[in-house]
């Protein structure tokens, strides 16, 4: 009889153990559980704050180069120095007979040059306009660049255009050295050398050298894009 008491109580403390080992173990996984929940929230609250404060940061970044823009872009356009008040008429008005001196240059240009044969002068090659790609330059200064591009490119197409004229009706040298020449300018008759003008002249009046300089130029750029 005390045997199978002890027994039962044996078997009852071995029930309870494990009840209680089974137990723990329960509560060990449901605080384990808990801690990953609380962490990835606590992750995704650091998240999210890192994210307001690097949005934040990037506004304020932007609204500093706003900022910074529209004060340029102020004194860009209303420049302190009243000598740059002063002198935009005369800056800005200069593009009324720069666009009639073009308008006259493209004329005689299109029209004598080819009653002449002589090799009409490619405007792509002078009329030039990247610097307007460049990102540090505001839209005002970007059109001042292209006010200028435009003026300063028209003077060298002149330039070339008169060069090859002149190479056409009266190539001889001056007397003296003259600096910054056109590009036709050391093709010309010496200035004394009368025994050779007339043949030299006639000789000039042969733009086949501009042809194939041309030529070579666009083989040249057809090669790049092949290649490229």
């Amino acid at each position: 009889m005390a045997n199978k008491i002890r027994e039962d109580l044996v078997k009852r403390l071995k029930e309870i153990q494990k009840n209680l080992d089974d137990s723990k173990e329960i509560g060990a996984q449901k605080l384990e559980q808990l801690s990953n929940e609380v962490k990835k929230s606590f992750d995704k609250a650091i998240n999210s704050l890192d994210f307001k404060i690097n949005v934040f940061n990037e506004l304020k970044i932007r609204r500093d180069n706003l900022r910074a823009w529209k004060i340029s872009s102020l004194k860009t356009f209303f420049p302190i120095n009243f000598k740059y008040l002063l002198s935009m008429p005369f800056i800005y008005g200069m593009i009324i007979p720069g666009l009639f001196f073009h308008l006259g240059l493209e004329i005689y240009h299109q029209f004598c040059f080819r009653l002449y044969g002589i090799p009409r002068v490619k405007s792509r090659d002078y009329f030039v306009y990247n610097r307007r790609l460049l990102p540090y330059l505001n839209w005002i200064e970007k059109l001042n660049c292209f006010y200028c591009s435009y003026f300063n490119n028209l003077l060298r197409y002149a330039i070339e255009i008169s060069g090859r004229t002149e190479r056409y009706w009266c190539p001889i040298k001056y007397a003296t050295k003259v600096e910054d020449t056109h590009s036709q300018y050391n093709k010309f008759v010496d200035y004394l050398d009368a025994e050779n003008f007339r043949g030299k002249w006639q000789e000039l009046r042969d733009f086949s050298d501009i042809d194939q300089l041309e030529q070579s130029k666009e083989d040249k750029c057809d090669f790049v894009k092949k290649q490229s």
